[in-house]
């Protein structure tokens, strides 16, 4: 069961995913929606402390790859609001453009582009922290604190086979959901705009590296009959990529 909360939870001890924009997170919906158990989902709503214990979960992507991702979802997806207008922008002006400092960090109207600079920069830190892209230690110490596992895009299967163990999952296989065709590989983008999003995505790209290498240590950490477990996982799961 699945629910997706405006308000802060009233239950003890509640599960909670905070869905970040183009991690694969809707996977997460249709897996959470099919468990007895209930399970609640923050979509669109950022970390914040509760006055009751909480075991917060999330997936983080590669900043390079999802900044990219978030590019040609816009420009594939009808119903954007943006959609018309990047309709006319190249990929070297949507990186130049989320590259502009000048553009304050707050919200903007759905339909105002200055909103893909929130929408692309330093996302993950910003949802993490509690709205502040460049609040990187505060969105380390609540993941310290509050998130007993954050998987990674890149290691879908991996990730669900933690959160399977940490809390109790019912899987049989899974379909990536939202997935944005058409767009190129990272590889096949100029290193020259590649560097430009590392530069503007700086924040990111430190908290990705620290919860990768938090992520490996975890799977490190597993028995020899957890390994074979997750082998066999991996080879009965069929994934796609985003």
């Amino acid at each position: 069961m699945i629910i997706f909360e405006k308000e802060d939870m009233k239950e003890e001890q509640p599960i909670c995913l905070i869905h970040i924009p183009k991690t694969g997170g809707k996977t997460l919906w249709k897996i959470l929606k099919k468990q007895p158990e209930t399970y609640h989902v923050w979509h669109k709503k950022m970390f914040k402390n509760l006055d009751i214990p909480v075991s917060f979960f999330t997936m983080l992507r590669e900043p390079v790859d999802r900044v990219l991702s978030t590019y040609y979802y816009i420009r594939s997806y009808e119903a954007d609001p943006l959609y018309d207008q990047l309709q006319n922008i190249t990929l070297k002006e949507f990186v130049d453009y989320i590259g502009n400092e000048q553009i304050e960090n707050i919200r903007y109207k759905k339909r105002d582009l200055k909103s893909l600079r929130p929408r692309s920069v330093n996302l993950a830190t910003r949802y993490l922290s509690g709205g502040d892209p460049n609040a990187l230690k505060i969105a380390k110490k609540n993941i310290k604190k509050h998130f007993p596992i954050v998987g990674l895009t890149d290691m879908y299967p991996e990730s669900l086979f933690l959160m399977k163990k940490k809390f109790n999952l019912q899987l049989s296989s899974i379909t990536i959901e939202n997935k944005t065709d058409n767009r190129p590989s990272t590889e096949a983008i100029s290193p020259d705009l590649i560097n430009k999003i590392k530069k503007t995505n700086h924040n990111d790209i430190l908290l990705y590296e620290w919860a990768k290498k938090r992520f490996l240590n975890e799977m490190e950490s597993l028995s020899k009959l957890e390994r074979q477990e997750l082998q066999n996982w991996i080879a009965k799961t069929k994934t796609l990529s985003e």
